[in-house]
C-alpha cells in the first residue's frame, strides 16, 4: 500500500467515523435533572414553574423545547447578550441545556381566569 493510498483510507475511515458519530441518535432529555437545574440555576428570575418573578425575564413554560435549546445555546456561546444569561449560560453544558429546554417545555401553562370575565 502506498502512502497515498493509507492517507486516504484513513480520511475515508475519518469521515465515516464524523458521520455515523454525527448521525448517532441523542439521549432523551431528563426531566428531573432538568428540574434540579431550574431550582438552582434559573428560578430566581424565571421561576420554577416558567413563570417569570422578574420585570424583564421572559416567560419559560410551555415554550417550545427547541426554541429554548436554540435561545440557550446562543447564550452559551456568546452569539445572544444579556447581563444575567451571560453569566448563568455558560456554566450549562449541552447535556444541562437539552434538559432544562425539556423541563421549561414539558411545564403546562394553565389560565385561571381572564381578566374581564
Amino acid at each position: 500500500m502506498t502512502f497515498a493510498t493509507r492517507i486516504c483510507a484513513r480520511l475515508t475511515a475519518i469521515v465515516l467515523l464524523a458521520v455515523v458519530v454525527g448521525h448517532a441518535p441523542s439521549r432523551a432529555a431528563d426531566l428531573a435533572k432538568g428540574r434540579k437545574i431550574a431550582a438552582v440555576k434559573c428560578a430566581m428570575c424565571h421561576g420554577l414553574d416558567g413563570q417569570a418573578k422578574l420585570p424583564g425575564a421572559p416567560n419559560l413554560s410551555g415554550q417550545v423545547e427547541q426554541y429554548l435549546a436554540v435561545q440557550l445555546t446562543a447564550f452559551h456561546d456568546g452569539q445572544r447578550k444579556n447581563e444575567m444569561m451571560s453569566l448563568v449560560a455558560p456554566t450549562l453544558s449541552a447535556e444541562d441545556i437539552a434538559d432544562l429546554a425539556a423541563y421549561y417545555a414539558a411545564v403546562e401553562v394553565t389560565i385561571g381566569k381572564v381578566p374581564g370575565e
